[in-house]
């Protein structure tokens, strides 16, 4: 099933979201072409349980879908919309026609949603449940708003009320998830780069100092790849079965490779980094803004260490067993 979604996933988009169409969006051209072809899919559905038209995949199965549009640094709320769907689904609601964001709380009534987001709804948590705001009756707010982050606002009490719902987490796996798979394509770039630059009569992969910063990059996405994996393990009581805690580690530890891979890459392709149509630029800001969506480092690592605090374990190793791991640890007799 991985591969049958891998093929469908990466052939989509080769063919829709090129370098040039993803531009197009992110300089506020029109999604609808691209759009049309995701929703068109199916991929949309694909938390969604079978008996209310969906794929019904967890997060495991689902997760190459969100790695390949990282790769293609596709600029539509695809994981956002996935989730939104699975947790109406859940709640014994139908979902809207279009995209839906999920956003992070920004005061009373409003949220806050990544720049040049082309939605249609927004699911946002209030207070202990969850509401579904249509775009076309907010109102932006410039002040609060940032390069990083647009802030929009509702009237109060306004949106379509629905049961609790961990919109934050749900968001933190999505772009986790994403994160991972634009490093993915990072270091193929880099790589590709690094052998095919030629510096002194040779390419400048042959030079040790690359070679250590290509072997820093190299460990950091697989370790993302693989703590993205682990995110995935539906073993929580989030949307689709989601755990918190495990998606605390994954953006936690992806958020601080993010860094080095972006810093890393740039230097690896020198000038060349710099130039605004080289397409490692559509990636690297896709990392900026994924790292301080739905919570950054900080506000994860003190998320894991309140919740190992309040637990019983005595040691951090029987912490990550109990919580982190690949599996549920085997009982002793």
């Amino acid at each position: 099933m991985d591969g049958l979604l891998v093929r469908s996933a990466e052939e989509l988009f080769t063919r829709h979201a090129t370098s040039e169409a993803v531009r197009a969006i992110r300089a506020g051209g029109s999604p609808t072409l691209l759009w049309g072809e995701i929703e068109a899919s199916g991929f949309l559905d694909a938390l969604m349980p079978e008996d209310t038209g969906g794929a019904g995949l967890g997060p495991a199965e689902a997760l190459p879908l969100l790695l390949a549009a990282g790769r293609f640094a596709v600029p539509l709320p695809i994981g956002d919309t996935m989730l939104a769907r699975a947790a109406l689904a859940a709640a014994g609601e139908a979902a809207p026609e279009g995209a839906i964001a999920l956003g992070e709380p920004a005061g009373d009534s409003a949220a806050r949603l990544p720049p040049g987001c082309h939605a249609d709804w927004v699911l946002l948590s209030r207070g202990s449940a969850a509401v579904l705001l249509p775009i076309a009756d907010a109102t932006p707010d410039a002040d609060a708003s940032s390069p990083l982050a647009n802030v929009l606002r509702w009237p109060n009490h306004a949106g379509r009320p629905l049961p609790a719902a961990d919109v934050l987490a749900a968001g933190a796996w999505s772009e986790a998830a994403i994160m991972a798979g634009a490093m993915e394509r990072i270091l193929e770039d880099t790589v590709r780069h690094a052998r095919d630059r030629q510096q002194f009569g040779r390419p400048i992969a042959a030079f040790q100092a690359v070679q250590q910063q290509l072997s820093v990059l190299t460990e950091d996405v697989f370790a993302s790849r693989m703590a993205a994996q682990l995110a995935s393990v539906p073993d929580g009581e989030g949307i689709a079965g989601l755990n918190p805690a495990r998606i605390a580690a994954a953006k936690l530890r992806i958020g601080e490779a993010s860094v080095r891979a972006a810093v890393i890459a740039h230097a690896v392709h020198g000038a060349m980094g710099i130039t605004e149509e080289l397409d490692l630029h559509l990636l690297t800001s896709l990392l900026r803004i994924g790292r301080m969506r739905f919570g950054g480092e900080a506000h994860w690592a003190a998320w894991l260490g309140r919740h190992y605090l309040a637990g019983d374990a005595t040691e951090t190793l029987a912490f990550v067993r109990a919580h982190l791991g690949p599996v549920a640890p085997e009982a002793t007799p």
